[in-house]
């Protein structure tokens, strides 16, 4: 449904390349114009959970400020607009010459106007997502119906280019490098939106790309931790599960987490990654029977009788560890991922006791990746990654016998 055309009184500026409005909004306008932020990502469902991550968290606790304090202030929303046409419209200002200097005239032409929106623009707060859903939340739930509907918060408006993948990166490192000013952002959030981090953008575009990822297969969970809920038999992985697995296939000198790095190291990882998910779906029997036979469910394989390495989080990172060490050696990753398919990772087994599952409580063991790993090699018949993690498996594997 289209919204009515809307009328801002606006000061014009600029910083950097970005040009903007700065206005004031009526916390009914608020609640009536802003949306969520549901076009910066391909996938629906990455969407919905940058919603939950970076709005939903602190809404109740701003909506009871705004009901319970009479002194209550919010600070500037920063708001990007897309679709639609949006019009500025400078006033022609006149004073008089002995009240003000030519530099000063210069100054304000062109800069005090209004900005007109017909009413088919979406809005949405690129800074400012918690303070919009409490002042939604205040409205709705009115706790003491206070009259606060016609209360104004200020508004920065910056145009955002929805129908091209650089203008949702600009719009996504806008989003991140304000809140790394304001307050460390979640890792989630971060994972989610962030522009210069190599790995978070890799994890995004492996989402939006691999058909493992596709909304509908429901094979990875949008949540703020790694772990699958017990009870979840869909699921493969979690997006901050996939975010680490992606962190630890990479191998380059470079580090692609302190700026944004080029576009064919980005390219070059990504590959690999891709490469790495279509080898252990090709390789592996377990995988190949769920997620191209869809014979039986992901929740199948863990269970006590029958838990397999590849099907847990822990698992995938340190399958995931040892096939980047074996391509750092040489190997491709189809001929890592062949190497090490003839392990057994069965986690019900012997071998994995007291390193990736605890038999007496039969729970996962999620504090000895580097053991595990050291493991999965040996019984791959390869070298461990140093000595220090083949004396670290050796000490513990002893200690088994000693039980």
């Amino acid at each position: 449904m289209a919204l009515n055309p809307t009328l801002l009184p606006a000061l014009r500026s600029r910083v950097g390349d970005w040009v903007f409005y700065v206005t004031t909004l009526s916390f009914g306008d608020v609640a009536k114009l802003i949306k969520a932020p549901d076009e910066v990502h391909e996938r629906k469902a990455l969407a919905d959970w940058i919603q939950r991550e970076a709005i939903e968290s602190h809404a109740e606790g701003i909506a009871k400020y705004i009901v319970n304090t009479p002194q209550r202030f919010l600070g500037s929303l920063i708001v990007g607009v897309y679709d639609g046409a949006p019009d500025w419209r400078p006033l022609d200002i006149k004073i008089r010459d002995d009240e003000i200097t030519a530099d000063q005239q210069q100054n304000v032409e062109g800069r005090l106007g209004f900005l007109h929106l017909n009413g088919e623009e979406k809005l949405f707060a690129i800074d400012g997502q918690h303070r919009v859903a409490g002042i939604k939340l205040a409205l709705k739930a009115n706790y003491g119906k206070v009259d606060f509907a016609s209360d104004y918060v200020s508004a920065i408006f910056v145009a955002h280019n929805a129908s091209t993948t650089e203008g949702k990166e600009r719009t996504r490192r806008l989003f991140t490098t304000v809140n790394k000013r304001a307050k460390v952002i979640a890792k989630a959030a971060n994972i989610a939106l962030d522009e210069d981090n190599g790995f978070a953008i890799v994890t995004r575009r492996l989402i939006d790309s691999h058909w493992l990822f596709e909304d509908q297969r429901k094979h990875i969970l949008y949540q703020s931790s790694g772990a699958i809920p017990a009870g979840d038999e869909t699921s493969m992985t979690s997006v901050v599960g996939l975010f680490e697995i992606v962190k630890d296939l990479y191998f380059g000198k470079k580090s692609l987490d302190q700026e944004r790095p080029e576009e064919s190291l980005l390219d070059q990882h990504l590959t690999l990654c891709v490469e790495f998910f279509d080898s252990i779906i090709t390789l592996v029997p377990e995988l190949q029977q769920v997620l191209v036979q869809k014979q039986g469910k992901p929740g199948d394989f863990r269970t006590p009788e029958r838990n397999h390495l590849l099907f847990r989080p822990a698992g995938q990172r340190v399958f995931a560890r040892a096939a980047q060490l074996l391509v750092s050696r040489g190997k491709s990753m189809h001929e890592a991922v062949t190497t090490l398919s003839t392990a057994n990772m069965w986690l019900q087994d012997s071998h994995w006791h007291y390193i990736l599952w605890e038999p007496v409580t039969q729970t996962m063991i999620t504090g000895k990746t580097v053991i595990a790993e050291a493991q999965l090699l040996a019984l791959a018949g390869q070298d461990p990654r140093n000595k220090s993690s083949a004396a670290r498996l050796a000490s513990l594997l002893a200690s088994k016998t000693a039980i």
